[in-house]
C-alpha cells in the first residue's frame, strides 16, 4: 500500500508520514481498540451512515469514547475526501483505547485516527472463477465488534498461501463468518447465512435487503461440503463466489447461477 496524503490524527489534518503513536497507547499494550473500513466510489461514499453507526455501536460496546459526534466525524471524512482527492480510495479509521500511564488501563483520552489511502479492486479474476479459503476452528471474541484482533488471521499466513487462500473460515461447530467477510451459502434454491457468532456486515445487509428470502440461521460445520454454492460478501470484495475450502470444492467448484444472480443485481444497483 501506498499510503500518503493527508489523515486525521486528535483533531488535526496530517500528512500520513507526520502521524506517530507512543508505544504507552493501549492498542500496543493491551490491543484494546477498534477500526472500520469504508470506501469511496467514484467520489461517493455509500453507505456512509450505516458505516458511522457500526463504528459508534464499536465504541459504545467497547467503553471507548471519543470527541466527534457521527456529525462531526462525517464532516471530516468529507474534508479527507476533498483534500486527498481519491475518488475510488478508502477510509480506515482506527480508535485506540488511549495512552496509559501504567501501561494497563487507560489514563488518557483515546486516540483517533482516519487514514484516507488508495485502494485496488480485487483481481477480476476473482469475481469471474471464485476463490478459495481455509478454515479455523475459531470464535472471534466479540464478535459484534469490530476490534483490531486478527492474531488467528495473521499466525496463518503460511497455510494461506499453501492453498493460495484470500481469508480464513471462522467456525465451531457450526459456521460463523471469515475474518474478513460474511458467508453465504445455497443449495438449490435456498441461500442461507449465518446468524450467530459473527460481525453483521454493512454489505451484508445490503444483500439482504436485495434478497429477503435469505434465510438467516444456524448453518452447522458438517453442512459445509454438501452446498451447492458459497459465496462471500464484505466492503473489498463486494460479492464474490467462493469455489473451494482448503482444497475440496464447494459443489461443482465453481461459481454458480444463484451466486452470478445475486453478484449481478448488487452490480446493478452501482454498487
Amino acid at each position: 500500500m501506498n499510503a500518503s496524503g493527508y489523515c486525521y490524527f486528535n483533531g488535526e489534518l496530517l500528512d500520513f508520514q507526520e502521524l506517530k503513536l507512543h508505544v504507552s497507547d493501549l492498542q500496543f499494550q493491551r490491543g484494546y481498540g477498534i477500526f472500520d473500513f469504508f470506501r469511496s466510489r467514484e467520489g461517493q461514499i455509500p453507505w456512509l451512515d450505516d458505516y458511522v453507526e457500526r463504528l459508534y455501536k464499536s465504541l459504545d460496546l467497547s467503553d471507548i469514547r471519543v470527541d466527534l459526534d457521527r456529525e462531526q466525524f462525517k464532516t471530516v471524512v468529507d474534508d479527507l475526501q476533498q483534500k486527498n482527492k481519491l475518488d475510488n480510495g478508502a477510509f480506515k479509521v482506527i480508535v485506540s483505547g488511549g495512552y496509559s500511564d501504567n501501561l494497563e488501563i487507560a489514563t488518557g483520552t483515546a486516540n483517533l485516527v482516519i487514514l484516507n489511502i488508495p485502494w485496488n479492486k480485487p483481481p477480476e479474476e476473482n469475481y469471474k472463477k471464485g476463490v478459495q479459503l481455509i478454515r479455523d476452528e475459531f470464535v472471534r471474541p466479540n464478535p459484534e465488534i469490530k476490534t483490531l484482533y486478527y492474531f488467528n488471521t495473521l499466525r496463518l499466513q503460511k497455510k494461506l498461501r499453501e492453498y493460495k487462500a484470500v481469508d480464513v473460515m471462522y467456525h465451531s461447530h457450526r459456521i460463523s463468518e471469515a475474518s474478513r467477510a460474511n458467508l453465504f451459502f445455497v443449495k438449490g434454491e435456498q441461500v442461507v447465512t449465518p446468524a450467530s457468532d459473527i460481525l453483521k456486515g454493512i454489505t451484508r445487509g445490503k444483500v439482504l435487503s436485495l434478497f429477503p428470502e435469505i434465510r438467516v440461521e444456524d448453518i452447522e460445520t458438517g453442512q459445509l461440503y454438501g452446498f451447492d454454492e458459497m459465496f462471500m460478501t464484505s466492503t473489498t470484495r463486494d460479492v464474490t463466489p467462493v469455489v473451494a475450502v482448503e482444497g475440496k470444492q464447494i459443489g461443482k467448484g465453481e461459481p454458480g447461477p444463484i451466486t452470478r444472480k445475486i453478484q449481478a443485481a448488487f452490480r446493478a444497483k452501482g454498487w
